[in-house]
């Protein structure tokens, strides 16, 4: 039986940012960047952990909350076991992102701003669209609450002027992660 060594604590990188922002697309790039030089990365992503967890969850705040708070509990027990951890998820809840600074012992807030303009023109879901045509309820940033971050330890403006290597070639720099 393997023991696992727990004082080699991982690291969550946590890419949050409304739909559309780029977050699925910057994280694969990371991935892919930090695998080069570890074995021990994974990769989970919002719409995937959603259906991961049953599909039983649905769009309200309430709910919206509840799960990301269950995606906060799985990178804290992945990263505790030695796991680098890109998670990337709207989750746009100060209470969410709290506890992951008071749980997480190595915790990257990644905010990927985005202009509302900007998502609107690309809304490749078509859930903004959606929304404004009152068509949808429950789509952060139009008919739903948004807690923006306050203090991220980086934020990443990603509005068209750069290509998303780009922006992952600058937020390696600022991670200062190597290879």
């Amino acid at each position: 039986m393997e023991i696992i060594n727990v004082s080699q604590i991982g690291t969550v990188y946590w890419l949050t940012g409304l739909s559309g922002a780029g977050k699925t697309t910057i994280g694969t790039l990371l991935y892919k960047h930090l695998k080069k030089s570890k074995t021990n990365v994974v990769y989970l992503d919002g719409d995937a952990l959603r259906e991961v967890f049953g599909g039983q969850h649905g769009h309200s705040l309430e709910e919206r909350k509840q799960l990301a708070m269950q995606y906060s509990r799985l990178c804290r027990m992945l990263s505790n076991q030695g796991m680098y951890v890109i998670c990337a998820t709207i989750s746009m809840f100060h209470e969410v992102r709290n506890w992951n600074r008071e749980h997480i012992e190595n915790y990257i807030e990644v905010y990927i701003k985005v202009p509302m303009e900007e998502l609107i023109r690309r809304d490749q879901k078509q859930l903004y669209s959606r929304a404004l045509k009152g068509e949808i309820n429950h789509v952060m940033g139009i008919n739903a609450e948004i807690e923006e971050p306050e203090k991220p330890d980086i934020v990443l403006v990603n509005d068209g002027n750069y290509s998303p290597q780009e922006i992952v070639n600058e937020l390696i720099k600022k991670l200062r992660i190597n290879k």
